[in-house]
């Protein structure tokens, strides 16, 4: 029996905060905590913007396709909560979620999509102390122990691929779902192919410890902001002092902002 027990005592924080960048076009992120049950959710919907934005005001596939595989996690979970172990309950969680927007994807050919519509994210459940998690995409967990800052949960071919310059169109018809490149990395958005990318893994957690899951648009905050500031702020002042982050050298926009933040 799954059962959220000998948890050290913490508090969340957490909020979501849309950059439309002037296109029409909604939060693509989503946010779902659930402190009873241990679950903790960060996601970021993942398409090309091109007419879609332009014919459907304030809609966004990425929007529909990230409501969907969150329905479809939260509905496995929920079912099999307690009666699974933290791995198999996430990849099958997951599976699940992919499953679905499989099905999604098939109302429209290749072509009229241009690039099939995903989500990515931070999958986690809090059991005894432990974050276990599926990560895929570039959404950024960080951990704050002491005065060090651990990241993970970005997945290390983005990396690669950022340094390499690749255009987006490349980026996304190219090494998106694509394991025979060494640069791929993983989206949810219905390729069979999906699962090969996905892996699980824990982490644990002590006192005094603090712990952030966001997205890519609050990432650059994450990664080169003071450790002291970071544990000292709350989510809304972390997304104000986030702004300096938004332009170069750092990004070229700013875009939606979605962080949970845990003290232990």
């Amino acid at each position: 029996m799954m059962k959220i027990t000998k948890n050290i005592t913490f508090t969340v924080d957490s909020a979501s905060l849309a950059h439309n960048r002037e296109l029409s076009k909604p939060n693509e992120d989503k946010l779902f905590i659930d402190r009873e049950r241990g679950i903790f959710i960060v996601l970021d919907g993942i398409t090309r913007p091109h007419a879609e934005y332009e014919s459907r005001p304030m809609q966004s596939a990425a929007k529909d396709f990230g409501e969907e595989f969150l329905d479809s996690v939260l509905t496995y979970l929920s079912i099999h909560i307690d009666e699974l172990e933290p791995k198999e309950l996430l990849l099958n969680a997951v599976k699940t979620g992919n499953d679905r927007l499989y099905r999604l994807r098939e109302k429209k050919s290749l072509e009229e999509w241009e690039f099939y519509p995903g989500t990515l994210g931070i999958i986690s459940l809090l059991r005894d102390n432990v974050l276990h998690y599926v990560s895929v995409g570039d959404c950024l967990a960080t951990l704050i122990r002491g005065n060090s800052k651990i990241l993970f949960g970005r997945e290390p071919a983005l990396e690669a691929v950022d340094l390499h310059n690749v255009s987006k169109q490349d980026r996304y018809g190219i090494y998106c779902n694509h394991p025979e490149n060494h640069l791929s990395y993983t989206i949810f958005n219905g390729d069979g192919v999906v699962m090969n990318g996905v892996e699980y893994s824990f982490i644990d957690l002590h006192e005094g410890d603090v712990l952030f899951l966001g997205s890519d648009g609050i990432g650059c905050c994450l990664k080169y902001e003071k450790t002291a500031v970071l544990k000292e702020k709350s989510v809304e002042e972390i997304f104000e002092i986030s702004k300096k982050y938004d332009t170069l050298p750092y990004a070229e926009y700013a875009d939606d902002k979605t962080l949970i933040k845990f003290e232990f």
